[in-house]
């Protein structure tokens, strides 16, 4: 007695070891493709997660934009110190470059170190982050979300209430049309 299965699409009984439907000429997928798709996905998921921290720092200006030099330690072990250029700009024009086109702006801010000049809006309660804005009549909804990295920054903006005038010195580490900005911060500098 030879075994048999059921075709995947017209639901006729065919022979098991069949690649073709007889009846409907149609290909029978076996189980190879949903276990390429488990492990495609499992490897992505682990790529995201082990993403880790980047410790090499790229600097490029862009034309026409002021910038400041100054020290910064890299968060691997190593802590090496080395120049930074910052690139200034405020909340406004993060805000502004982003809803003009999303895709520029990304290429233009994601990766580079930016003196960001705002004010403090968000102070989040665990002491993860901050975000800014561009003043009282900033009705945006790009968001420019400021990671705290250490202790000495959190007692800066423990001494700071919203809608204190702020600079945020950090790098840019993404860029989205929904999210806006994160910044993983260097310095924080009450105005």
């Amino acid at each position: 007695m030879e075994e048999k299965k059921i075709c995947k699409y017209c639901k006729t009984e065919i022979p098991k070891e069949a690649k073709i439907c007889p009846n409907c000429r149609k290909k029978q997928k076996g189980p190879l493709g949903i276990i390429i798709a488990v492990i495609v996905v499992v490897v992505l998921i682990g790529a995201i997660a082990g993403g880790g921290s980047d410790s090499k720092s790229e600097t490029t200006l862009s034309e026409g934009n002021a910038s400041t030099t100054v020290e910064k330690t890299n968060t691997d072990e190593a802590k090496a110190e080395e120049n930074i250029e910052y690139i200034s700009c405020s909340k406004q024009e993060l805000s502004d470059a982003l809803q003009a086109n999303a895709m520029k702006a990304s290429e233009t801010y994601k990766g580079q170190y930016l003196e960001i000049s705002g004010y403090l809006d968000t102070i989040d309660s665990n002491g993860k982050y901050i975000s800014i804005n561009a003043g009282e009549d900033d009705w945006s909804l790009v968001n420019v979300q400021c990671y705290i990295k250490n202790d000495e920054q959190k007692a800066v903006i423990m001494e700071l209430s919203k809608g204190d005038a702020i600079v945020i010195k950090g790098k840019c580490t993404d860029v989205g049309e929904l999210l806006g900005y994160s910044i993983d911060i260097d310095e924080v500098i009450a105005e």
